[in-house]
This record gives C-alpha cells, sequence and structure tokens, in this order.
C-alpha cells in the first residue's frame, strides 16, 4: 500500500506540475504605452509571431519538424513562490521562458537552432529539508516538493526528451534557492549518468554557485557574474544595504516591467525598500514576522521597463555566449 500510495503521489505532482503549464506560454507583447513602462514609448515585440515561444506552442508535426532541424533543448526551471504584493507567484517561471526566448534568438543569429522546452513550474522553496515551513515555503501561494522527487521528476523528463531526439540540454533556473539549485546541479549530474547519448548542463550564476560552495564540473557550468549586484546597483541605487539577493526586489520588478508589464499589480513605485539582511533572516528563522513583505534585494523607486531591458540584454548574452562555446567544445570533441 505505501508503494502504490508514492506511485499515486507521483501521479498527482506530475498532472499538477503540467496543469500550470498554460500560464506560462505566451508572454505579453512589449507593446504598451505610458506609465507603466517608463512612457518609453512603444516597444519592441517579445518576438516574431511566426516564432514559437515554448514546445508547449507546437504542433506535434512542427516539434517534429524542429527536431531534425537541431538536437538543442533550452530548459526553464522555475518555481511557484511568493514574489511579494506586486508579482505573481509564478514569476520565476515566467521569467525564465522569456529570458531562453531571447536566447534562443540570439543562438538564431549566430546560425544555432534551439528548442525552448516545456516548463513545469514547480521547484523548491524551502531551506531546512523537505516540508519544513522556512525559505519563501512560509509564504501563502508557495509551494515545494521533496528534493528526491523534484530531481526524479526533471531526469525522467529527460529521458523522455532523448526519446523525442534531444541530446544536448541547457538547464537555466529562473528560481535559486539553496536547496533548488543544489536539486537542479543533481539532475543535471544524475541525467548524464543515467542517459546515454545526451549530454545535460546546469547553467548557474557564478555569484550564486560560490555563495554554495558549488564547484563546476562537467554537469556544472558557471555564468560568469549573471547576477552582477555593481550593476543592479548601478541602475536601481544602492539601497540601504548592499545588494546580495535579488527576490522580488526592483531587479526583479524591471524584468517583470519589460516581458509582461500587464502582470505587474500597480502602487509598485510605492513599495517600501526591503533589505536583505530582513528578507535572509525570516527564511533562515521560518518567520515570516520578520519580513511581511516577503521581498529581498534592490530599491523599487527606479524599477522600469528599460532597466529591465537592459539587465535581461546582460543576462541573455551571458546565457547564450556560454551555450555558443560549450557547443564548440563538445563538437570539436566528437569531430
Amino acid at each position: 500500500r505505501d508503494e502504490y500510495m508514492k506511485r499515486v503521489s507521483f501521479v498527482v505532482l506530475v498532472v499538477l506540475a503540467l496543469a500550470s503549464t498554460p500560464l506560462v506560454i505566451c508572454p505579453q507583447t512589449k507593446d504598451v504605452v505610458g506609465s507603466a513602462m517608463g512612457k518609453v514609448g512603444k516597444m519592441e515585440r517579445l518576438r516574431q509571431s511566426s516564432n514559437y515561444q515554448t514546445m508547449l506552442d507546437m504542433t506535434f508535426p512542427e516539434f517534429g519538424a524542429a527536431v531534425t532541424k537541431t538536437v538543442v533543448m533550452l530548459l526553464p526551471i522555475g518555481s511557484i513562490e511568493e514574489h511579494g504584493p506586486d508579482l505573481p507567484v509564478v514569476t520565476d517561471s515566467l521569467l525564465a521562458v522569456a529570458e531562453l526566448g531571447d536566447v534562443q534568438q540570439q543562438l538564431r543569429n549566430a546560425g544555432i537552432e534551439a528548442i525552448v522546452g516545456p516548463p513545469l513550474n514547480i521547484g523548491i522553496t524551502n531551506e531546512a529539508g523537505d516540508w519544513t515551513r522556512d525559505g519563501t515555503y512560509m509564504y501563502p501561494g508557495s509551494l515545494t516538493v521533496s528534493a528526491d522527487t523534484f530531481v526524479r521528476l526533471y531526469v525522467d523528463l529527460l529521458h523522455s526528451l532523448h526519446d523525442n531526439g534531444l541530446r544536448n540540454v541547457f538547464l537555466v533556473s529562473g528560481h535559486l534557492g539553496g536547496r533548488h539549485v543544489k536539486s537542479v546541479a543533481r539532475i543535471a549530474e544524475e541525467a548524464n549518468r543515467e542517459i546515454a547519448g545526451m549530454k545535460v548542463y546546469y547553467l548557474v550564476e557564478s555569484e550564486r554557485a560560490a555563495q554554495l560552495n558549488l564547484i563546476p564540473n562537467a554537469s556544472l557550468v558557471l555564468l560568469d557574474r549573471a547576477q552582477n549586484f555593481p550593476m543592479l546597483t548601478e541602475l536601481l541605487g544602492p539601497g540601504t544595504e548592499q545588494a546580495a539577493c535579488a527576490h522580488a526586489d526592483g531587479s526583479e520588478l524591471s524584468l517583470m516591467l519589460h516581458y509582461y508589464p500587464n502582470m505587474v499589480r500597480p502602487g509598485y513605485r510605492k513599495l517600501p525598500e526591503a533589505p536583505p539582511s530582513h528578507f535572509f533572516a525570516a527564511i533562515i528563522a521560518g518567520d515570516a514576522t520578520k519580513n511581511p513583505s516577503g521581498m529581498g534585494g534592490l530599491p523599487f523607486d527606479k524599477a522600469s521597463a528599460v532597466v529591465g531591458k537592459k539587465i535581461a540584454d546582460y543576462r541573455t548574452h551571458r546565457i547564450s555566449e556560454t551555450i555558443k562555446l560549450l557547443l564548440t567544445d563538445r563538437q570539436q570533441i566528437h569531430n
């Protein structure tokens, strides 16, 4: 009976994860004029209408045709997690998909085709262990799964992608919680051990890897200075504390204003500063009263779509250049 219940729980998890995917398929275009966009005028569209955001938008013949042109997949990993009073709980997943859409276009411009994989949205939002009410899991709307279940779900997904013809997969996570990041590293390692003929890379921000004492290896590749807190501070102001995180803060708000402006709640410019020390104190103690807003990072008063585009351009360039180098090295090895 225990084994049966484990299987049932796993099926339920998969159904819930897949059921959440429509939330992130269709990004809003940036044709928004007015104060919500910093009055910068008409913005360029996220991508041409003839292209597809992820494989979920494709018909099966379209996907089959795409796999004949490339064996490269960009797989976004997100979470369902509180993002303060101004951003939706699916923010991490939304941004991972949107950024990889831009990376896809940058690779295409370099003559490399890639498919953006299916976002499952679910991630790990607590820190002390499975089912502890700390991290951001203590806030309403934050969901989590056990680390083993999370890893197994994605390794199984990678098995299925391999069966569909994909051979090089790049994992990029929009969520950077500690246990979550370490578990994504496990996904890449276990997939590379289990799946013959597939190479999986986890591309992780070098700053976050250093905080977690993660050492780069054949599966874990550093995105050098991808967070770049000095740049963020220059764009958004220093605040009262040195930036050490960027959760539901001015930088994530700016990215959402750039990619999904209509999903940002009004009044964000009036949000109080959310010092990183308050954020860390709350998630470590599992005490939301230490940081009721759930936010932590850069100030909000200079947040805008223009700032978001600068951050997005910087980050997506780092990701695409890293992927190009990895694919070149892999091609040279095979040659």
